[in-house]
């Protein structure tokens, strides 16, 4: 026979209130006056007033008491977006109830009125939330009561099990530029020349030529179709599809980091997400993140919320000066075909150079101090956007 997993028990904690405390002290006042004063009407009074008490203390006890409230689960979210976030709150009473339920994680909190919920029915309450830096945000959750009255609360902590994961801020990154500078990239296996053969997968070949219009690139104009028909005609071309995206992240950090190590730390991270979500947005390809120095394996993205899971690792890393590598077997087999770009926060990152030996496919070493004309960071300062140092 299984044993039964019994529920976890939660304490329940009557306090008075401010509202509370003037009330019996109003009423124990009124009580010695009139046993003084031998009023034996006016003491009916009193002892209603002490009843009144008694039974909130009763009711706000029973509504917390059948009362769950669960933490909402939901998919990570990038700093500076807004999200859903919320409880569901369940009555399993007999009777409707009135609670007061507060979300709170870290510094950031909603709260939440439940006015008689009948009895056997959930509702869920959501607010739209806001995240300024990156991290994984813990908090309790909590059910208070002091209906109908409020001379006394009841309390009891709710399910917290549930945290939320903030991404690092994307910063913009325009998709052709990023897709033609790694392939150039790519074509020069990392090495700078002068004289560059054609790569075939960038824009594959011409179509035909159409009319120019505002925002169409200088370069693919064509000068002498132009010239013969009297008007700018612009290059039209058959554009082959991109390859995956592999990312390697190296958070790297000294081991007495400053200011500015910190800063360049999330400037890579901020990099590296707006690379994957660019990429995957803009071409529909898959990406796969790797994080050096973490233990989660590498985990290839589909959609958009895969991506968002495969970028978790990056939520709470911490950065470190001897962080280690061990690719799976799942790595090694994208290699072959996926475009390889380690991004690192500090420049000239050895890494790429022990992967491309490891794995015998060249990888493109980048930081947040290169020149990347396809790439805006964040408006907000870095050391702004995380406060986990």
């Amino acid at each position: 026979m299984t044993p039964t997993t019994a529920k976890p028990h939660h304490p329940l904690q009557l306090r008075f209130t401010a509202t509370g405390w003037g009330w019996l002290i109003v009423a124990m006042l009124a009580g010695g006056y009139v046993w003084f004063k031998s009023i034996n009407m006016v003491i009916i009074i009193v002892y209603a007033m002490v009843m009144l008490v008694v039974i909130n203390g009763v009711m706000a006890w029973r509504a917390v008491r059948r009362t769950i409230a669960q933490r909402l689960s939901i998919h990570p979210v990038f700093a500076g977006e807004w999200a859903e976030c919320g409880v569901r709150v369940t009555n399993e009473s007999r009777s409707p109830v009135t609670v007061t339920v507060a979300d709170q994680a870290q510094q950031h909190s909603n709260t939440f009125l439940v006015y008689r919920l009948p009895a056997g029915q959930s509702l869920t309450c959501t607010a739209a939330r806001e995240f300024p830096h990156r991290g994984r945000f813990h908090g309790p959750v909590t059910i208070v009561s002091g209906y109908p009255f409020g001379f006394i609360e009841c309390e009891r902590p709710g399910d917290a099990n549930h945290a939320i994961v903030v991404l690092p801020q994307l910063g913009y990154a325009e998709p052709d530029g990023l897709r033609r500078w790694i392939l150039r990239q790519m074509g020069n296996d990392g090495r700078s020349r002068k004289v560059l053969r054609r790569i075939t997968n960038d824009q594959a070949e011409v179509r035909g030529v159409r009319s120019y219009r505002p925002g169409d690139a200088i370069r693919d104009i064509h000068w002498r179709s132009s010239a013969r028909r009297g008007e700018l005609l612009v290059r039209e071309y058959d554009t082959a599809p991109s390859p995956e995206l592999l990312l390697v992240v190296e958070p790297w950090l000294p081991a007495e980091p400053t200011e500015w190590d910190w800063q360049r730390l999330e400037d890579a991270l901020s990099l590296a997400a707006t690379m994957a979500v660019t990429w995957r947005r803009a071409f529909d390809n898959p990406v796969t993140v790797a994080v050096v120095g973490r233990t989660d394996p590498p985990v290839s993205a589909n959609s958009e919320e895969d991506l968002r899971d495969a970028l978790t690792p990056l939520a709470d890393v911490a950065g470190s000066s001897t962080g280690e590598f061990h690719p799976g077997d799942g790595f090694h087999r994208r290699v072959g075909r996926s475009a390889r770009v380690v991004v690192s926060s500090r420049s000239r990152s050895p890494m790429a150079t022990r992967l491309t030996r490891e794995c015998g496919k060249p990888f493109i070493a980048l930081s947040p101090s290169d020149q990347l004309p396809w790439y805006l960071p964040p408006a907000v300062p870095a050391q702004k956007r995380w406060s986990g140092k």
